[in-house]
């Protein structure tokens, strides 16, 4: 850990997504301030060794060296793991992770909260904000910052589930209403959000991007490329309307049209499929060395995955726009890769337009097939360019810390 003392201000992270916990978030954040140099940063987590998730420590000797104090409360005794497992099905105010909200609370009680400058609490998950909230509540002088990597009542996965966005609502109200800034990583977000509440609110909201850190990717490990066939990667989890059901499909209608256009060419999906684990049952058609299900992978080894790729792969839900940053897509940017997005209209759309990149509509089959045509013809070409490096400089960590600290300076100096 960062040690020595300065004479910086003091920053206190709240956050339940930290490593070793295995999240997309865990390393969001930890990116996203790695790099600060004019504040200094202490995390408040979770021990999260015995709830269930899965852990990964590719982060830990980076955590150690970026940060200054991580401290970890213990979460209660009678959460196990089988037990935090069935508490995803009782109803979430906001989510299963408000159990562990008053431990979290004792904790900032503990390490003596009034001496920080500025307090942020970033989600997923939403519960951590309610104990930011408190210590708002008891603390007001304190600054704080809510950081909403998704949004929160109205995140379209979740407001098909009956009751959600009326229950939420009111959480995200108070939340929202005595922070002193609310950052999300896409406009399109914040307008989303931010559309219901007074119209004065939004002057005190920010944009600040995903990052990625170039250094993370010269580790030298992880799955060696098959060099004799283009490999096409996707990393990360499917879930729900996220899958890979209309892709499939597209690859069938290509090959039954030109059994040899898919020769020498191996898409590689790396992750679960959450719910449905043993999906090769979808693959009939499709010849038998041209769909790879390989299971995850650590969040370093995955990056030098995505730099062994000839083409990086996202695919979204259906939904009619999407303002979602997908957390693979900056990293997917930082592997210097080319990529090619089945995504609908919205944020990741309008990032690959500006940084350069293909892109298909993920309601079409025609659409992707089309894509993936053209993607494996460029391939094939050596025309198919990889993401702009003045476009994507600033979506690099170096860029993204200035940005924060900003946002930190802003905040503690208009309270």
């Amino acid at each position: 850990m960062v040690t020595g003392k300065t004479k910086n201000k003091r920053v206190l992270l709240l956050t339940y997504a930290f490593p070793p916990l295995q999240s997309s978030e865990s390393f969001l954040s930890v990116k996203a301030f790695a790099k600060i140099n004019s504040y200094d940063i202490d995390i408040l987590t979770i021990d999260s060794s015995e709830i269930g998730y899965d852990m990964d420590y590719s982060l830990e000797n980076y955590v150690n060296e970026n940060f200054h104090n991580i401290y970890k409360a213990k979460t209660p005794k009678w959460i196990q793991k089988k037990v935090f497992r069935f508490l995803r099905y009782v109803p979430g105010f906001p989510d299963r992770f408000r159990f562990f909200n008053n431990v979290i609370y004792k904790k900032a009680m503990e390490i003596d909260i009034a001496n920080y400058d500025l307090i942020i609490s970033w989600s997923t998950w939403h519960s951590i904000h309610l104990v930011a909230l408190k210590i708002k509540k008891n603390f007001n002088s304190i600054p704080w910052i809510v950081h909403l990597s998704d949004p929160w009542a109205d995140n379209p996965f979740l407001t098909k589930i009956w009751g959600y966005k009326a229950s939420q609502y009111f959480l995200e109200k108070k939340v929202l209403k005595l922070a002193d800034a609310v950052n999300f990583t896409t406009n399109k977000s914040r307008i989303l959000v931010m559309k219901k509440y007074p119209e004065f609110w939004i002057n005190k909201t920010y944009v600040t991007s995903h990052s990625y850190d170039k250094s993370l990717y010269q580790k030298k490990i992880g799955l060696e490329p098959v060099r004799d066939k283009l490999i096409i990667n996707y990393l990360g989890n499917f879930y729900g309307p996220r899958n890979p059901i209309s892709l499939v499909k597209a690859l069938r209608g290509i090959h039954a049209k030109d059994s040899n256009f898919l020769k020498g060419v191996v898409f590689r999906f790396v992750g679960k499929w959450i719910g449905n684990e043993n999906w090769r049952s979808i693959l009939y058609g499709l010849p038998d060395d041209l769909i790879e299900i390989i299971s995850p992978i650590s969040y370093t080894d995955s990056l030098v995955e995505m730099s062994n790729s000839d083409l990086l792969l996202i695919l979204d839900a259906p939904f009619t726009t999407s303002v979602f940053f997908p957390s693979k897509l900056v990293d997917y940017i930082g592997a210097h890769k080319p990529i090619f997005a089945i995504t609908p209209k919205g944020s990741c759309h309008d990032i690959l337009q500006a940084i350069g990149g293909l892109h298909a509509s993920p309601d079409s089959i025609s659409s992707i097939s089309s894509g993936v045509e053209e993607a494996i013809n460029k391939l094939r070409e050596g025309s198919l360019i990889s993401p702009s490096f003045g476009a994507s400089k600033k979506y690099s960590n170096d860029y993204v810390a200035k940005q924060f600290e900003i946002l930190f300076h802003q905040t503690i100096h208009n309270l």
